[in-house]
């Protein structure tokens, strides 16, 4: 059991340990996961459980949807105690397996993919933040919103980033348990290189090595919640419109920006893409090389004049399917 995590209760506390237990051997984190199910463990208490049976009207009652509940939450509450469930089962135990839902597929956002001039007129916004008594953004965001669209990093990547990570002798970071439980490493470019080696001379001089590389001023980790709040004032002052939440530009979009304008610089370069695709793929930590894909067509689109040149190459490479968000 990690630290600071509470005990599950009830009937089935002995066998939820041990099922979280048995997931994080096989190498998954369960964090989130493990709270759920400790609220499901209170939830056991209002019912009278023998023999650690599942019962049909336990399951029923937990899985049901709440009012106003989204259904992405609805779902992963459903699948949490469908695994645990299933787990029960293959024990021996009486256990009623909720049935799977099958999620609501809704329509793909289309992300904003960033013109160049937005880019710039953004990081002239970023660069001319005054210093505050309470806010220490003017010292973070220039180096994390660059990290961001030139690394394509996932914001929570780079929040969660340490002093240890980064290594200035190579230009290197090293992403720890990223999304599918991933690390990797991140070579960065001269010019960013030459920033963290300024910031980390004025900001991180003598700190330790586990500490958060952005930190606020209280010196814990960056909220997502104040990054995107920060972010959302940045595009304002920069003049680039926000379409409302869901539609966009999300902070997720500087990602997906900078994996368009790499395979468009790669094209008219006249670098084959065939070779260009795998090692995007292995540079932003995606799960696949298929899982790319999608910025071939997104490149097409944010730069019309290379939709033939892009089609000519891909065309053996990348074949007919059905678009699923890239991550």
């Amino acid at each position: 059991m990690l630290k600071l995590e509470k005990p599950f209760v009830g009937e089935f506390a002995e066998l939820l340990e041990d099922f979280i237990r048995q997931q994080r051997n096989l190498g998954y984190k369960y964090v989130t996961m493990r709270v759920k199910l400790r609220l499901f463990s209170l939830f056991t208490l209002n019912y009278k459980i023998e023999n650690k049976v599942l019962s049909k009207q336990l399951v029923t009652d937990w899985t049901a949807r709440r009012k106003n509940e989204a259904v992405q939450n609805w779902t992963h509450r459903s699948s949490e105690l469908r695994q645990f469930a299933l787990y029960l089962q293959n024990l021996g135990y009486t256990a009623f397996i909720p049935p799977k839902i099958h999620k609501v597929r809704c329509p793909d956002y289309i992300p904003h993919i960033f013109s160049h001039d937005e880019i710039e007129r953004f990081f002239r916004v970023v660069d001319s933040i005054p210093p505050h008594p309470l806010s220490n953004k003017h010292e973070n965001y220039p180096l994390l919103f660059r990290l961001l669209y030139c690394c394509g990093l996932r914001i929570s990547e780079a929040i969660h980033l340490k002093i240890t990570d980064v290594d200035l002798t190579k230009g290197v970071l090293f992403i720890r348990e990223s999304k599918f439980n991933k690390d990797r490493l991140v070579p960065l470019s001269a010019p960013l290189a030459n920033m963290f080696i300024r910031y980390q001379a004025v900001f991180n001089r003598n700190k330790a090595p586990e500490d958060h590389y952005f930190r606020n001023k209280k010196g814990t980790s960056l909220l997502y919640s104040r990054v995107y709040k920060g972010y959302r004032d940045l595009l304002w002052k920069a003049g680039i419109s926000f379409r409302g939440k869901g539609k966009g530009p999300r902070l997720h979009d500087f990602r997906h920006t900078f994996c368009v304008h790499t395979l468009a610089k790669q094209v008219k370069d006249e670098i084959d893409l065939y070779v260009a695709l795998p090692i995007l793929s292995t540079y932003v930590g995606h799960s696949s090389v298929e899982a790319t894909q999608r910025y071939v067509r997104l490149t097409a689109e944010a730069y019309p004049e290379l939709i033939e040149k892009v089609t000519r190459t891909c065309a053996y490479v990348i074949p007919e399917v059905a678009e699923d968000e890239t991550d």
